[in-house]
């Protein structure tokens, strides 16, 4: 049996910081499928926002935006709406 001399490398991992795997290591089972799960759907909704929603396809379909705001602002006339009768 051989000694090495103090502090020289003896071939054994050094012991990992607690808190670097710590917390997904004491999830349950439940747990980390949950949060597989959300990260995966996550990246699902980014992909698929990415996809349809990133770039406009149809860029020459412009309204300008002061008839998006007569439309949307402007109260609603009673004759569109009549009232229910009951």
């Amino acid at each position: 049996m051989s000694k090495s001399a103090p502090g020289a490398p003896t071939g054994h991992r050094p012991p990992s910081r607690p808190g670097r795997r710590g917390w997904w290591m004491r999830l349950s089972p439940l747990g980390r499928d949950l949060a597989v799960i959300l990260v995966l759907k996550f990246a699902a909704l980014a992909l698929l926002w990415w996809a349809f929603f990133s770039h406009p396809t149809a860029t020459h379909m412009r309204v300008e935006s002061s008839r998006i705001e007569a439309r949307l602002l402007s109260p609603a006339s009673s004759q569109e709406y009549p009232l229910a009768v009951r």
